[in-house]
Parts: structure tokens; sequence; C-alpha cells
């Protein structure tokens, strides 16, 4: 991105149009901060559910080792 072109485009504009601008800009950071957080949320969530799914399985392998074990000694 050519910065320098940008503020040479913006010292070129009215003071109400430069502030409009900058006003706009920065609600669209604040949203996009937004949403990334909600993005972080929602991947600790998903994180949590991993973490109970790899228990599960692991106690669910654990229980069927038992039960094959159980199975061959009758």
């Amino acid at each position: 991105m050519d910065f320098k072109g940008l503020i040479d485009h913006y010292e070129t504009l009215p003071k109400s149009e430069l502030i409009e601008k900058l006003v706009f800009k920065n609600a669209k950071l604040l949203t996009q901060d937004n949403v990334i957080e909600k993005l972080e949320d929602e991947n600790k969530r998903i994180i949590e559910v991993d973490k109970g799914h790899q228990k599960l399985v692991g106690e669910l392998t654990e229980e069927l080792k038992q039960l094959n074990e159980r199975g061959k000694n009758v």
C-alpha cells in the first residue's frame, strides 16, 4: 500500500471530510476487533470441546480393552 500517497491525499481533503473518513476507518477497525474477539472465544470453546472428546475417546478405548480382556477370559 502506498502510505505516502494516502497521506498526500488526506492532506488535500477538507477537515470535515478527513474527520469523516477517519471516523469510518476507526469504526471499521472496532468492528473487526469485535469479530476477532468473537472468533477467539469460539476457538477457545472448540478447543475445550475437543479436549472433552479426546478424554471420552480415551475412556471408551480403555473400556473396550477391558471388555475385550473379559471376553478372552470367559
